[in-house]
């Protein structure tokens, strides 16, 4: 039974790379690889940069597919793949569960692709990330959009599976057995909940890639990361007020995944100046169901920020 596992395991994970192969760039910095994906407006120069930073369980291709294109027609985007998921490395194995950790890694490869100030629009794990880069590596950041964030901690643990990945030794074993196998039966009912009471886009598992989650190394990775966040995230928490980048919020009042009320508004509380959007009847992906939202706050950090002010769409009568 073990090794007709294994082999399953290999063979689905050829194939969903084979299927899912990189968007963009894989840049090589001194801790390992990132990948990232770059879109820029034709016939003119982009306004800003904008840096796209995705959630658990997922890669950039789901913030391509909800927003690169639109941001596109106004600035340079570049989505990035988390440490340990879609094509960028895991140099430090379960220590770069550690948002700061993850926040060093993509300052590095901003760098290397000549960005010098970026707004970072994180969503839900990768709100943390983002918050962290804002501490961490505050002169790269010219300011923050965080998306149904995941920031502070909250009462109880996480699912089951998410423990048993992350252990050692056995977490790798279960993860290389079972996740490529039972994933597969189960990933279009978990993207339905993720996106619960919205419905995901048509073919969003395909075009967003949303299967590469399940290889082994990107299943465990993804486990390590959700498992240690309560603990990474009390102690970041703690600095959220070194930030002083313009910061909108935006959240929904149905996200089952991640609880607004501690998260979005602990966020708004905890950093001064910041601006809380909070979507009525919306769950934990507004960046695909409202990304008219998440476009405004953009354009309004762009406004605040530039030299010669305007207004921004979301300021105008």
């Amino acid at each position: 039974v073990l090794i007709l596992l294994a082999t399953i395991s290999t063979v689905v994970t050829a194939r969903i790379n084979r299927l899912h192969p990189p968007e963009g760039e894989l840049v090589a910095i001194a801790a390992g690889i990132v990948h990232m994906a770059e879109r820029r407006p034709k016939g003119h120069a982009p306004e800003a940069d904008v840096v796209l930073v995705h959630g658990a369980s997922a890669t950039l291709g789901d913030q391509l597919l909800a927003l690169a294109d639109k941001l596109a027609l106004r600035y340079r985007v570049l989505a990035v793949d988390r440490p340990g998921q879609g094509w960028s490395g895991r140099p430090g194995g379960r220590l770069d569960a550690s948002p700061l950790r993850q926040a060093r890694h993509i300052a590095a490869a901003l760098r290397h692709r000549g960005v010098e100030r970026a707004i970072v629009v994180g969503h839900s794990f990768g709100a943390s990330v983002a918050a962290a880069l804002a501490i961490e590596e505050a002169s790269l950041v010219r300011g923050l959009v965080l998306v149904a964030a995941a920031s502070h901690p909250w009462p109880g643990g996480v699912s089951w599976h998410y423990r048993i990945a992350a252990w050692p030794i056995l977490g790798g074993l279960y993860s290389f057995l079972l996740a490529p196998t039972l994933g597969s039966l189960i990933l279009g009912r978990g993207v339905e909940a993720v996106f619960r009471p919205q419905a995901p886009p048509p073919d969003y598992v395909s075009k967003a890639g949303a299967s590469r989650a399940l290889t082994p190394g990107r299943f465990r990775a993804n486990a390590q990361d959700v498992a240690s966040l309560k603990r990474h995230v009390a102690a970041l928490c703690r600095r959220y007020q070194e930030i002083t980048t313009p910061c909108v919020i935006v959240t929904g009042d149905a996200d089952d995944t991640v609880r607004s009320s501690i998260h979005s508004h602990g966020l708004a509380r905890d950093i001064a100046g910041s601006r809380l959007v909070v979507l009525e009847g919306v769950g934990h992906m507004p960046h695909h169901s409202h990304p008219e939202a998440i476009l405004a706050a953009v354009d309004e950090i762009v406004a605040r920020t530039s030299k010669t002010r305007t207004l921004a769409p979301s300021e105008r009568g």
